[in-house]
């Protein structure tokens, strides 16, 4: 029995211990879900910017300026476009900016539709983000949009 005893304690002992459980995302702190939404922010900001030049509207210009050096100040890495190319909500694709430099028809289209899907993706990061400083950006982007929307 003690031999029996002591071969099923070397083998345990020669088992890996179980990894260690990560720990849960601090409430109020910068993850996943906040860096996901500022590289996308920055990603829409810097397309609609392309789009904005052609709008006449210096005030979109200056507000997604405004956005880009706040959403720059959360980031905890280096920048990398990982939406360059995509067709997403709220973000001018490259064919819709040609379209929009010689037809004020489509610009006013793809203007409206920047500000009504990047509003809605707003609006669906409040309730997901818990960090504050993310969370005031978030505010402040949603705020620019309404007062957008209401002048167009």
């Amino acid at each position: 029995m003690t031999v029996l005893l002591l071969a099923g304690l070397l083998a345990a002992c020669q088992q890996e211990p179980p990894p260690a459980a990560s720990p849960p995302q601090a409430q109020n702190s910068y993850g996943a879900t906040e860096r996901a939404f500022v590289e996308l922010a920055i990603a829409t900001d810097e397309q609609a910017l392309k789009l904005l030049e052609h709008a006449g509207r210096p005030e979109l210009t200056a507000n997604r300026n405004t956005e880009l050096a706040e959403l720059r100040k959360l980031l905890d890495a280096p920048y990398v476009n990982q939406h360059a190319g995509h067709d997403m909500p709220g973000m001018p694709t490259d064919a819709e900016i040609q379209l929009a430099a010689t037809s004020p028809d489509a610009l006013d289209q793809f203007v409206r539709t920047h500000l009504t899907e990047s509003l809605e993706v707003v609006r669906s990061a409040r309730t997901a983000i818990t960090h504050p400083p993310t969370a005031e950006v978030v505010a402040l982007m949603e705020r620019h949009r309404t007062a957008e929307l209401a002048g167009s």
